[in-house]
């Protein structure tokens, strides 16, 4: 099942520790995602699926790497969201950060995350 709502470019906001952080997010028709925050040096990607007639969910991974380019871990994002109208949904997210060899570091869920789709004017 998928949701045309949710295909094009959107951007987002989330609240991280009391903090506003912006992205975008492109979703095509296939299932995949690209997203990028400000807060974070690389793009994500990964997929979204509906999950009911106004809901869905996607995740991504973002690798990290250090000044010298060298892999120093994965952030793996998750959010839910729920439309609010065709050109706005909400929703809440989170994060897990794992090391080089894939042992968790931390995480958290529960942030806030909202977002208004931006297209081609007519």
């Amino acid at each position: 099942m998928s949701d045309a709502r949710l295909v094009g470019t959107w951007t987002t906001e989330l609240e991280d520790d009391g903090k506003s952080v912006l992205g975008l997010a492109s979703f095509t028709g296939d299932g995949g995602v690209t997203c990028y925050q400000v807060n974070a040096k690389n793009i994500g990607l990964g997929n979204w699926e509906s999950t009911g007639k106004d809901s869905f969910h996607y995740n991504f991974h973002i690798l990290a790497v250090n000044p010298q380019g060298e892999h120093v871990g994965e952030a793996h994002v998750f959010v839910t969201g729920e439309f609010v109208s065709d050109d706005r949904w909400e929703g809440t997210g989170g994060a897990n950060f794992y090391s080089p060899a894939g042992d968790l570091l931390r995480g958290h869920e529960g942030s806030r995350v909202t977002a208004r789709k931006f297209g081609i004017d007519k």
